[in-house]
């Protein structure tokens, strides 16, 4: 009997770990999420939602993008929100006010900094997270950044509701040339509709938030194997929003990530977090440091635009290589 006792206690914990799953109750159906927090969270900290992809799960697109490791070494909370049945209802966007009320819940559980709430998704995950940022009421996310996917073309678009974002927002958007799911080039689903090029999806947030390019590189070929990734940087020196792209030469349709644990020449994770990171001025523990050191000035202006150099007594803006922008003003 003892024995028998000992086994019923100490089977719910075998069965739930640490990160979920949890569950939170929407229009009366019970949905699924895992939430990772480290140790010693201190309140006013940012939040990364990571969405799956078509069939998918919480707990699986957070197997794969690791995102666990860079929320301990970074000082972030991490959740992972499973769609009904693997899937997220963009169509009728009720996945947008859950999302949505999930975040409010949890901000006010845990004590998260309303105004660093971040979203990434893979593929159809990264699809919801354009839908958040074109479909929200209100700007409760900062930036997004979606990996493997594109824009719909609404006007092509039979099912899907056209929404128009209301607030700037920053997006950092990541795709490979050769993804087999989303022609880089744009193309067309049958019975669903057009998608932009990637290209085009990023000239229109770049217009959007009135960017003009701040600078463009190549990321070191660590593999030696030729597929280069070209970054492309974009800026608005008065408000701070930013929009980038790392367009991976014959990337595939994959979360990227470099060796040991894949064949790309960066972690989309690691890059994500640093985009995040920047937009806001958050403290990245580890990661600061080395973002600071590596950045490169590119220039100085005023606030008309013109170059400027050490002049006291008014605001001056330096923009660097990575897409930042600090103002400062020397005070004589």
């Amino acid at each position: 009997m003892k024995k028998l006792l000992f086994i019923l206690l100490f089977l719910p914990v075998i069965g739930f770990s640490q990160d979920g799953p949890f569950y939170f109750t929407d229009n009366n159906i019970q949905r699924e999420f895992y939430l990772h927090i480290p140790n010693n969270l201190p309140q006013n900290s940012p939040i990364v939602y990571v969405f799956h992809g078509w069939f998918g799960s919480g707990s699986s697109i957070m197997t794969t993008t690791g995102f666990n490791t860079l929320s301990d070494q970074n000082n972030f909370a991490v959740c992972y929100p499973t769609g009904l049945n693997g899937e997220w209802d963009i169509e009728g966007l009720s996945d947008v006010d859950f999302i949505q009320r999930l975040n409010d819940s949890l901000v006010n559980e845990h004590q998260f900094d309303a105004n660093k709430v971040f979203a990434t998704g893979f593929s159809y995950g990264a699809e919801l997270s354009y839908h958040l940022v074109n479909c929200q009421n209100a700007k409760v996310f900062a930036a997004i950044a979606p990996v493997g996917t594109s824009m719909w073309d609404y006007t092509t678009n039979g099912w899907a509701i056209n929404c128009v974002p209301t607030n700037n927002i920053s997006v950092f958007i990541l795709n490979g040339t050769n993804d087999n799911e989303f022609n880089y080039n744009g193309g067309y689903y049958p019975n669903v509709g057009s998608y932009f090029s990637v290209d085009s999806t990023v000239s229109y947030w770049a217009d959007f938030n009135s960017c003009s390019i701040s600078s463009n590189y190549t990321l070191t070929d660590f593999n030696n194997d030729n597929y280069l990734t070209e970054v492309t940087k974009y800026n608005n020196i008065i408000t701070g929003d930013k929009v980038w792209l790392y367009k991976v030469n014959n990337g595939t349709h994959s979360w990227f990530n470099k060796t040991p644990g894949g064949t790309d020449d960066f972690w989309a994770s690691e890059e994500i977090w640093n985009f995040f990171a920047s937009v806001s001025n958050v403290q990245t523990g580890i990661n600061e440091q080395n973002i600071k050191l590596s950045r490169k000035l590119i220039k100085t202006i005023n606030v008309l635009g013109q170059s400027s150099k050490g002049k006291q007594n008014i605001p001056l803006f330096y923009i660097y290589d990575d897409g930042t922008v600090e103002k400062e003003i020397i005070i004589e």
